[in-house]
């Protein structure tokens, strides 16, 4: 956006970017793929936690003091964890180990030690793939996504839509916030029943402008002499050794420490 001296402010753009000791494209790839692979692969309760718990203080270092920042975190987590509550319970004949257990249309339904052991893991692994996506948002920009995209050979028509998308999302946003924007000056908002009223309006009012706005997009992208193909620059910024290694060695310590049994 541009500021009051009409210059163009990177700074939000880059958050994360200039704060953080992450520089090169290549390297933050490195540890995103190197977070999620792990995340994925082990099966440990030690290495798992301690993987979250570096991962939650880095994002508060290097994280803006804002609460909007978090809100992705709070809301993300508790869809995490209340999608892994179904893992608690398992179904079919009674277990003789069972915390707890009862029948529902002639069904068995277990709580063991294992089942809760379970449903644990996979919330924490989730979340430490959900620190790999936040920070793959935070550090790279999306000319060096894009650049990541070209070189990993994926098909054109899937990048165009990628570049649509991405533009099209922000028409989206804005027609969201000046509609939610009205009606709270109107108290849409002050009671649950009202709120409920106002943002299905702002639902229906949102399909509508934002059909308006891609058919305006569209045409827009004609009289411009749209072929099929939209510009997008592209950027690679050089990786450093040290950092490489650094991550290489954080990888592979998590690694070892999954072979420790308590």
């Amino acid at each position: 956006m541009p500021n009051s001296t009409g210059n163009i402010n990177h700074v939000a753009a880059n958050r994360l970017g200039t704060t953080c000791f992450l520089s090169g494209t290549g390297e933050k790839i490195l540890l995103v793929t190197l977070w999620l692979l792990l995340a994925i692969s082990i099966h440990q309760w030690l290495t798992q936690c301690l993987m979250l718990l570096t991962g939650i203080l880095g994002f508060t270092v290097f994280l803006p003091r804002s609460k909007k920042e978090w809100r992705f975190f709070l809301v993300a987590g508790t869809f995490i964890l209340t999608g892994t509550l179904g893992l608690i319970v398992e179904t079919g004949s009674i277990s003789p180990g069972a915390i707890l257990h009862f029948s529902v249309f002639g069904v068995w339904w277990n709580i063991t030690e294992a089942s809760m052991a379970h449903a644990g893991l996979t919330a924490i692994k989730a979340l430490n793939g959900l620190c790999a996506i936040r920070l793959a948002m935070l550090c790279l920009s999306f000319e060096e996504a894009m650049s990541v995209a070209r070189r990993l050979h994926l098909p054109d028509v899937l990048i165009e839509q990628i570049l649509l998308s991405y533009r099209y999302l922000f028409g989206i946003k804005n027609t969201a916030n000046e509609v939610m924007l009205a009606q709270r000056q109107r108290l849409g908002y002050g009671t649950f029943r009202n709120s409920m009223r106002s943002f299905a309006g702002m639902l229906a009012a949102v399909f509508i402008k934002s059909l308006r706005l891609s058919l305006q997009n569209y045409q827009a992208m004609q009289v411009r002499g749209y072929h099929g193909h939209v510009y997008c620059p592209e950027k690679w910024e050089k990786s450093s050794l040290f950092n490489v290694l650094c991550i290489a060695a954080l990888a592979g310590g998590f690694v070892a420490l999954s072979f420790y049994r308590l």
